[in-house]
């Protein structure tokens, strides 16, 4: 981008518009000449189309003076710098250009290439100075913003609120459209992405002004970095309107953002999710929400624009996983055949929640025997991943005997949990009663070859269930607490809270109740 200050010279008398031209050399000095204006009304079109940051104008115009020029450009753009040429001593004139915050006043006859640069030099350090203003005030901005969607923000007690906590108040309780999108994501078989970075910060700035300039009816626009690898667009629109038309228009801003980023980035087009303000869910809560929805994007191909709602409309839930578990336990070339047909199937017609339940069940299975990398990524869409899915299933035909890399006892401890997990009563002493051995040897034994008690175990494998269940929504939190085993669902809620770090409520409305 260009880093010259911009200025526009006007004057109705082309020798003095000339020689105040060839007063200074503006390039060496940091400045550009963008325009030269021989009446009032020429520099206000002028004005409007390039929005210089320097206006040095003639007082004495006619039909439109360089005052009443000063005034407009001030409506138009409160910054612009003003410096304002007279051959008028009148104090009149001096005060009304002062009372329009002019930079400077100058008598024509005065100025020399010194005198008018030493003004302009000033200015460029004023310009600078609020423009580092500016950047620090934005990046601030930016800090509690990410808060603020983080749901960490806290906004400050009595009078120590500033005008940037009331700018995140009024996102926080407003309700602004979001766009939200990664670069390069890939699905991973942990359930997690991968996503890339841009290198440079002068894209987000290239796109961010790119929408500005084309979009009439944007009141404000915050473009965030996120900390978790996404990019997020806070839209205010400045026209209140239908949770109809307000999709029209977010569709409209991502197929700018999109047309930018092929001018500006040199990746994969992203694609890009959508959430409108419904009026019922605050800012933090969509967002994570689109987080977790983003995985519908392997469905689009580059460049594909989606809604939260269309996301959270495909928790199709087809039985495929408990083929997949079934045949994870004892893998035949029969079953592999119609997984893979079902596999097929989760690709083509977008079923998420079934793609997420089939990556569940062998992530529990590899988490067992260690056979595949849990955070080997999968593909950047729904035919990578359903191919690396179903290779994975393959390569299971080739290990039969993986399932014995642990010693006996440990894999028929492991049986007995999953036979009966629903058990409230299943404890290390059941299992190793069942097994006939020593609850001590079973314990030493066990955690001596997965790493883990078989208390963590049976925990980590009843809250893995328990996801399962909630997603499908068939049941409220207190039937899938007693279906995996806990006495009460306050307990369970604990459980699930110290395990996954959220409440059963709040996975559900991340999850979007698939």
């Amino acid at each position: 981008m260009n880093s010259l200050i911009s200025v526009m010279l006007v004057d109705d008398e082309p020798l003095a518009l000339d020689h105040v031209y060839h007063s200074v050399p503006w390039e060496e000095n940091g400045f550009q000449v963008v325009a030269q204006a021989t009446s009032g009304r020429m520099a206000l079109r002028m004005f409007e189309e390039l929005q210089p940051q320097i206006v040095i104008t003639d007082i004495s115009m006619s039909p439109m003076d360089g005052l009443e020029l000063g005034r407009h450009v001030v409506q138009l753009a409160p910054r612009t710098r003003l410096i304002f040429l007279t051959a008028y001593r009148d104090f009149d004139y001096a005060r009304q250009a002062l009372e329009l915050r002019a930079a400077h006043y100058l008598l024509k006859h005065e100025i020399s290439r010194n005198r008018l640069l030493e003004q302009l030099k000033l200015l460029k350090e004023g310009l600078a100075a609020e423009a580092a203003e500016e950047e620090g005030h934005g990046h601030a901005l930016h800090i509690l913003l990410k808060d603020m969607l983080a749901g960490k923000y806290q906004a400050p007690a009595g009078n120590q609120e500033s005008r940037l906590h009331r700018l995140v108040a009024d996102y926080q309780q407003g309700q602004p459209g979001l766009l939200y999108f990664e670069l390069e994501a890939a699905l991973k078989l942990g359930g997690s992405r991968s996503n890339a970075r841009s290198t440079t910060a002068l894209v987000w700035k290239n796109i961010e002004e790119e929408i500005r300039r084309q979009t009439t009816d944007l009141e404000e626009l915050q473009l965030l970095e996120m900390d978790e690898g996404g990019y997020i667009l806070l839209l205010k629109l400045s026209s209140s309107s239908s949770l109809l038309l307000q999709h029209y228009n977010l569709r409209q801003l991502a197929a700018q953002v999109l047309l930018c980023l092929e001018s500006f980035y040199r990746g994969n087009l992203p694609r890009v999710i959508l959430s409108a303000g419904n009026g019922t869910e605050p800012p933090d809560l969509r967002y994570a929400a689109m987080r977790q929805a983003y995985d519908y994007s392997v469905f689009l191909p580059p460049g594909g624009v989606f809604l939260l709602e269309q996301a959270v409309s495909a928790g199709e839930a087809t039985g495929i996983a408990q083929e997949v578990r079934q045949y994870l336990l004892s893998p035949e070339r029969s079953l592999l055949e119609r997984l893979k047909t079902g596999l097929d199937h989760i690709a083509t017609q977008a079923y998420l929640g079934d793609l997420r339940a089939v990556m569940g069940e062998i992530r529990g299975a590899c988490r067992k025997d260690g056979s595949f990398a849990i955070d080997q990524e999968l593909g950047t869409d729904a035919r990578q991943v359903v191919n690396s899915l179903y290779r994975i299933l393959e390569d299971c035909l080739q290990q039969p005997q993986s399932p014995k890399r642990y010693s006996r006892w440990v894999n028929k401890a492991m049986e007995y949990v999953a036979g009966n997990y629903a058990d409230p009563d299943l404890s290390l002493e059941t299992v190793a009663g069942h097994l006939q051995i020593s609850s001590i040897h079973l314990r030493t034994t066990f955690k001596r070859e997965t790493g883990q008690s078989l208390l963590d175990y049976t925990t980590e494998y009843r809250i893995g269930l328990a996801k399962q269940f909630l997603q499908t929504g068939e049941y409220k939190i207190y039937e899938v607490s007693e279906k995996v085993g806990y006495k009460t669902s306050q307990y369970f809620s604990q459980v699930f809270k110290k395990t996954t770090g959220i409440q059963p409520k709040d996975f559900l409305q991340q999850r979007g109740r698939e």
